[in-house]
């Protein structure tokens, strides 16, 4: 198994970092929900262009157990 490295990140743009400091911990929670709900329609649509036959729910258990187990 290979070894696991650090991602790389390009500095934070300080206008942005700003924001992000300046962030209420509500205003935080809610940009976390858009992220992980453009995540899940993202695997979704991933999944039904991968599996067009597929039952939705059969797609649906895919996406959970995706959901709940990755790791990268």
């Amino acid at each position: 198994m290979p070894a696991r490295t650090s991602p790389k990140f390009e500095p934070l743009d300080p206008r942005l970092r700003d924001l992000y400091r300046a962030a209420t911990p509500t205003e935080k929670l809610t940009v976390v929900v858009r992220l992980n709900t453009t995540l899940i329609e993202l695997k979704s649509a991933a999944l039904r262009s991968k599996f067009p036959a597929m039952p939705p729910a059969k797609r649906s258990e895919l996406l959970r157990r995706w959901w709940l187990t990755t790791r990268d």
